[in-house]
């Protein structure tokens, strides 16, 4: 950053500090009437100063395309650059001007509408009009902020018309949030110290403001998100209502959001198994974030040592002698001619899906995961074949309920359970012929190459038939692992394990 920018950023953060310190100051302190005055005048030139902070922009700071230049002669781009001037110098006085007319209605007996500073504020929307006008004639893209059609300009014009209102009732805001943010505190603190001693009613009163304030902002939250949904996505009032909510939290199968955003303050969490971050803004901003972090809070020392007795580990023997009983099975369901089988398996206690691939296209791993969810495959992929409603005819997949060998797969099943992770849910084997053969378990040679692939669930499988949430409940018995450990999607299928059923 330029020393241009470092000055610029440190004037703007005294300003704002000591504008906000005089408004509280003009708005809720009993001042007589001459310094009542000195401080209207203190906050009229700090507003105009903080104007002066953001000069307009008088040439095109980057041409995308050739459509984004809007040609003009010399003599137009000067006269519309010397407009958007002179509406900018008349801005910071409209503004600072209004500032001290608000500042003095702070303290009236009665404060109403005032005309006046309503008049201004219709003024400052006249030459912001303007200065959109000079823009154009600069050569500039002006942002007009409606369209050509009749509903988009009605919309525009009661904006308007609302900050002029409120504008003109800007001397009545101290009183309101002053009622708004006392009622509540008295009336709660005047409870606790009928029932509790003095110096435990305020932390209990604190506490209780905070769950309120916390209460209303959600009730907030979710009427801005009903009325969002009400009036649909093509609406720019639902986008913005949707998108300014003060409290968001989302959770789906693959991360969970949290985020709590109102003024000066900000709480940000977001966690899914391939990022972690978080945010906690309290006028200082701390944060942390990282990619694939580690996995969250593991099993305790009793439940490792309680779990341990489900791992049946193999030998490389013992898989090997698996392998080859699946690998022999997947030959004898193909057709006589291929050149590549690919199986997989999804299982859980009470529900097993054995699919086997002919000759599929591209990478046999490729094709597994969210991607072949986001492609609409909702069957575990076809590998690029077609096929009916049962994977079977002209595709080139099949599915095999009568597989020979489920025990053999159900094994390695077992054998991939570990305390810390859990069971893996996916388990791939593709078979390629292959002219240097492979030796068997017998010592017979075999004219193809076997690879294996186990998947332990960071997105949900692709099931053909979803298992119940009985069947995971079932599973995480036989299989169990903490709840840090679980991916989110089984969070949302089981809530609680219970007892065995």
């Amino acid at each position: 950053m330029s020393l241009g920018g470092r000055i610029r950023n440190a004037a703007f953060i005294l300003v704002v500090l000591a504008l906000l310190g005089l408004w509280l100051a003009a708005a809720f302190v009993d001042v007589h009437a001459q310094a009542r005055h000195s401080l209207a005048v203190a906050i009229a030139l700090g507003t105009g100063l903080f104007r002066l902070l953001f000069p307009p922009a008088l040439r095109q700071p980057e041409v995308r395309a050739e459509t984004d230049v809007v040609r003009r002669s010399a003599f137009v781009v000067f006269v519309g650059r010397v407009v958007v001037l002179a509406v900018w110098f008349a801005q910071v006085f409209m503004v600072g001007y209004g500032a001290y007319f608000v500042a003095r209605g702070f303290q009236e007996q009665q404060p109403g509408f005032q005309a006046r500073v309503a008049l201004i504020a219709l003024v400052g929307q006249v030459l912001a009009l303007v200065s959109q006008c000079g823009r154009s004639m600069a050569g500039l893209r002006p942002d007009w902020g409606f369209s050509r059609s009749v509903l988009s300009i009605l919309r525009f014009l009661l904006n308007r018309a609302f900050l002029i209102c409120l504008a003109g009732y800007a001397s009545v805001l101290p009183g309101l949030v002053e009622k708004a943010l006392t009622w509540l505190p008295d009336h709660v603190y005047g409870f606790w110290t009928g029932l509790l001693p003095g110096w435990l009613a305020v932390p209990m009163t604190v506490v209780v403001c905070a769950a309120w304030f916390f209460a209303v902002l959600v009730a907030e939250s979710v009427l801005q998100r009903l009325l969002a949904a009400a009036l649909g996505q093509g609406n720019s009032l639902g986008e913005w209502l949707g998108s300014h909510a003060p409290i968001t939290y989302r959770r789906n199968d693959t991360s969970v959001t949290f985020d709590f955003n109102y003024w000066l303050i900000r709480i940000y969490y977001f966690n899914s198994f391939q990022a972690r971050a978080w945010l906690v803004r309290v006028l200082l901003e701390v944060h942390s974030s990282s990619n694939y972090p580690k996995y969250g809070r593991g099993p305790t020392t009793k439940q490792r040592r309680a779990w341990q007795a489900h791992q049946r580990p193999l030998t490389d023997e013992e898989r090997q002698s698996l392998h080859d009983r699946i690998v022999t099975a997947m030959v004898a369901e193909a057709p006589p001619e291929w050149e590549s089988l690919v199986l997989e398996y999804r299982a859980v206690v009470g529900h097993q899906e054995i699919q086997l691939a002919v000759d599929p296209s591209g990478d046999p791993f490729g094709w597994y995961g969210p991607e072949a969810e986001m492609n609409g495959d909702e069957e575990g992929g076809d590998y690029g074949g077609g096929g009916g409603e049962d994977g079977e005819g002209t595709s080139t997949t099949r599915q095999l309920p009568d597989f020979p060998e489920r025990d053999a797969l159900w094994r390695l099943r077992e054998a991939s359970y570990s305390v810390d992770r859990g069971a893996e849910y996916v388990q791939i084997l593709a078979v390629t012929k292959d002219e240097a053969a492979e030796r068997g378990r017998n010592g017979e040679t075999r004219p193809w190459e076997v690879e294996t692939w186990s998947w332990g669930g960071e997105h949900r499988p692709a099931w053909r038939t979803p298992p119940t949430a009985r069947q995971y409940r079932r599973d995480l018995r036989r299989f169990p692992v903490a709840r840090g450990r679980r991916p989110f999607w089984l969070r949302n299928e089981v809530k609680r394990i219970g007892w065995a059923e």
